[in-house]
């Protein structure tokens, strides 16, 4: 029997199809928008590009928020490592270059596809030092989700004031100005920045302030100089009638002298100042656990930001809501300072190891909590952050990743977990050992790090060379390690067996027997003890190890 369908029905369908189709077109549409916002920063370095080393750069740019449009001038100074004929930079192709002089002299050049080439008519040769100029200028890529999409953040104050910012963590800062966009290779010899602005407003940037001029035609120029290697993400500018807000810092031992300001909008003054009094106490915390702020040779300074956050060297940007959590801190102030250690004094030469950065930065934020508020709130706060781990890809997922490519959730939160493991694993005296040698010793500090540096040193520091099996399981895999107890009843007590399914994994468990917290020791994954018949035993009650576990 054939059915047959009301017309209204068939009408329905057809559009209902329709209606599918479209939305899968539209969806495609804003994912292609989307990826084409964003721009690859990092992963393998051409052949070109590692052929020399960057020893400094200048930047002189000026800015026009009302045609929000920046023109600039960047000069890098470079070290050939092996000889070369081509000469590569970045730079977004949202802006021109106009023109490209080598050593003073006028070159040619072609731009596209974010890359500057440029022909070395003589060639260089190895070992030597070189100077190339850009001009160049236009409007700048626009921020379409600052600090995640990144761009320039053309904003208003709320009495309708320029409000300006940038961002390129995920970008690379050639969104902006000409650079080797990849982490690592920073300026040897720093950065010296000249940014112009209108005149009635204040441009912040990198570095020390070294000098301030007017211009008499409607603008003011400042001068800055960074006198620490930076990575191009971290260079940056603000821009706004800021207001400063400061507060003196004397340091963990108290000799110290120092002035630490927050730049804050007109409007916001009052909330930013009861925000900043917690400022030295931050400090005086992550100095006593990793040393003193590392660039006070510059300054320290926060700006109030047109968007969340970000961790720029010497002016971290804040644009948070000036409250404090349940553990009484900023979380957002506190994040993006902790970074000042974890990403700019010791920094990842490949963004496979993007979680030294965030995983650091968030465990910080548990240190402050175990210093200020005591071990059970400490315990609490990590308890908070496990929640946020969902083990879907490995923290550390290969070589020569790109930014959005090493940029997974898991490298906050289970980055921290690995510390706070790390903490039980080693103890106390050697586990704060490891973070402090981490962002002090020369080997690390105003340089470049691995996740296998972080590996040798625990080993150096604890004497123990035989914890591949804590990196594999937390490190390089996604899935959680899985443990199992049982329980049998004999004459002379309960005999409970702990063991491991993993095969060679020997991360000891806490079991509380009764009010008694008990470490257990878990040699070639298995352990095993003896209770009073039918006294309760519970695994890892203050949650130490992130592992999967039952019968």
């Amino acid at each position: 029997m054939k059915i047959k369908f009301p017309r209204w029905l068939k009408i329905f369908s057809v559009i209902s199809v329709i209606l599918v189709l479209l939305i899968g077109v539209a969806l495609l549409g804003i994912g292609w928008y989307v990826k084409n916002q964003m721009l690859d920063s990092g992963g393998p370095l051409s052949p070109t590009m590692a052929g020399y080393d960057v020893r400094h750069y200048r930047i002189d740019v000026g800015v026009n928020p009302e045609s929000k449009t920046i023109n600039g001038r960047t000069t890098a100074t470079v070290e050939t490592v092996a000889p070369l004929a081509l000469f590569e930079i970045n730079l977004d192709d949202h802006l021109e270059v106009a023109e490209i002089d080598v050593d003073g002299v006028v070159a040619e050049f072609e731009h596209d596809d974010g890359l500057i080439r440029v022909s070395l008519v003589p060639s260089w040769g190895a070992h030597e030092r070189h100077r190339v100029q850009i001009t160049y200028g236009g409007k700048p890529k626009v921020a379409l989700k600052p600090p995640w999409i990144d761009g320039f953040v053309w904003s208003e104050t709320p009495s309708g004031a320029p409000w300006i910012g940038v961002t390129g963590q995920g970008d690379g800062g050639d969104n902006w100005w000409p650079c080797k966009d990849h982490p690592s290779d920073e300026p040897d010899e720093g950065i010296d920045i000249t940014l112009t602005v209108p005149d009635d407003l204040v441009g912040l940037s990198n570095g020390r302030k070294v000098a301030e001029r007017d211009n008499s035609d409607g603008t003011i120029t400042t001068e800055w100089h960074v006198s620490y290697p930076i990575n191009n993400y971290l260079v940056t500018l603000n821009i706004a009638p800021y207001v400063p807000i400061e507060e003196p810092y004397h340091g963990v031992d108290g000799t110290l002298e120092e002035t630490l300001i927050f730049w804050s909008l007109p409007e916001n003054v009052e909330e930013a100042r009861i925000m900043w009094r917690q400022m030295p106490r931050i400090l005086e915390v992550f100095g006593k656990y990793f040393g003193e702020y590392p660039f006070f040779e510059d300054k320290f300074w926060v700006a109030h930001a047109p968007y969340l956050g970000m961790e720029h060297q010497t002016l971290v940007a804040y644009g948070d809501q000036f409250k404090d959590n349940d553990y009484a801190f900023d979380s957002l102030l506190l994040h993006e300072v902790a970074h000042e250690w974890w990403g700019n004094k010791v920094t990842a030469k490949d963004w496979a190891d993007f979680w030294l950065h965030e995983g650091f930065a968030v465990y910080a934020e548990a240190l402050y909590v175990l210093d200020t508020l005591g071990e059970q709130r400490y315990l609490d706060y990590m308890a908070m952050v496990r929640s946020r781990i969902h083990n879907r890809t490995p923290i550390v997922q290969g070589d020569d990743l790109t930014s959005a490519g090493a940029y997974t959730g898991d490298i906050y939160p289970k980055g921290a977990w690995v510390l706070h493991m790390l903490r039980w694993l080693l103890g106390d005296d050697d586990f704060f050992e490891v973070v402090w040698r981490f962002a002090n010793d020369e080997e690390f500090a105003y340089g470049f790090v691995e996740t296998e540096d972080l590996i040798a040193l625990v080993a150096e520091v604890s004497g123990r060379d035989d914890l591949d099996w804590f990196w594999n399981a937390y490190v390089f895999s996604a899935k959680l390690p899985r443990w199992s107890i049982s329980r049998e009843t004999r004459p002379d007590g309960d005999l409970v067996q702990l063991s491991w399914k993993e095969m060679g994994f020997e991360m000891p468990l806490p079991i509380r027997v009764g009010e008694e917290i008990r470490r257990v020791e878990m040699p070639g994954g298995t352990a095993e003890f003896v209770l009073v018949p039918g006294q309760p035993v519970e695994v890892d009650p203050e949650g130490w190890v992130l592992a999967v576990g039952g019968q």
